[in-house]
């Protein structure tokens, strides 16, 4: 195993999630000259890898047995369990890595109850680092990062946070997935007021394209709408330009076909959101009126 900091050795990095941000991720981490190792549950991902110069696991314990420390960035909560404790998981590694530091989307109380878990198994610390920046972000290097966990393993996955983006230390363990569900709150009803502009600007006969382009510097102006600039310009339908049409199909009363699916990454955030409002006894009402309005496509 190829270990750490200690005599200027360089950390092996395991990343293990290669969906439309975690390969980005990645593949930022190897262009940053980090020492890097993939695997994902589903091969074909990581095909082509090992010719850019990453070198693909067999599996997530052969993975995290040769890696100082391992970066997960899965769908679920579900998913995070299976990767660390599952048959060929982390947690069944002969070498324990030093840190886990987890990417995904998922509840704070969740990720309290894995971390325990694993380092009561293996000794391993975690550090829950949701982002946020979508695709775009994380082939630039620009991602928020919000992390959660101890002073002393922050700083030691520092270095590959900063090439990820602007990373933060928020709290305790759980704080970075809590202030990634604060930003989704956020992010899901900007998402929402822009497409009901996008709306308002079709019914009265002028081009969303051009609204979208007159905002710019103005006080309706955002990241979000920037990216949904941006992606139609380049003529994609994924991440927030995805969820914006969707928005904007509801409120004319239709959905096309090619937007089924798009909002289930919306209702997991909600879920995450209304379990720490429900722990807190807020009422987040615009997030509701979000909920209802994502709820008419039934995604559940």
């Amino acid at each position: 195993m190829t270990r750490g900091k200690e005599g200027g050795a360089t950390m092996r990095i395991g990343f293990i999630g290669l969906g439309d941000i975690g390969l980005p991720m990645a593949m930022r981490l190897h262009e940053c000259g980090h020492n890097v190792m993939v695997w994902n549950r589903t091969a074909s991902r990581s095909q082509g890898l090992p010719g850019r110069g990453v070198a693909v696991a067999g599996s997530a314990a052969d993975l995290a047995e040769d890696c100082d420390i391992v970066c997960l960035c899965l769908l679920n909560a579900e998913a995070v369990e299976a990767v660390v404790f599952g048959p060929t998981g982390i947690a069944q590694a002969k070498g324990a890595p030093r840190l886990v530091i987890d990417h995904s989307t998922i509840s704070p109380r969740t990720t309290r109850s894995l971390a325990e878990k694993l380092e009561a198994l293996t000794g391993t610390a975690w550090l829950d680092a949701p982002v946020s920046g979508g695709p775009a972000g994380a082939r630039a290097g620009t991602l928020a990062v919000m992390a959660g966990g101890r002073a002393e393993d922050f700083e030691l996955a520092a270095p590959l946070l900063h090439s990820l983006g602007r990373p933060t230390h928020v709290g305790i363990l759980g704080m970075g997935d809590t202030a990634k569900a604060c930003n989704q709150v956020i992010g899901f009803t900007i998402a929402a007021a822009i497409a009901e502009g996008l709306a308002c600007a079709c019914a009265a006969g002028l081009s969303p394209v051009d609204l979208a382009e007159v905002m710019i510097g103005g006080l309706g102006d955002s990241v979000a709408l920037a990216e949904y600039r941006r992606a139609t310009a380049a003529g994609e339908s994924g991440s927030i330009k995805g969820i914006i049409d969707a928005y904007v199909d509801l409120i004319n009363g239709h959905v096309r076909p090619e937007y089924v699916g798009k909002l289930d990454i919306l209702h997991k955030d909600i879920g995450i959101a209304r379990e720490i409002a429900g722990d807190l006894a807020p009422r987040l009402q615009l997030l509701e009126q979000v909920e209802a309005m994502a709820g008419k496509l039934n995604y559940q």
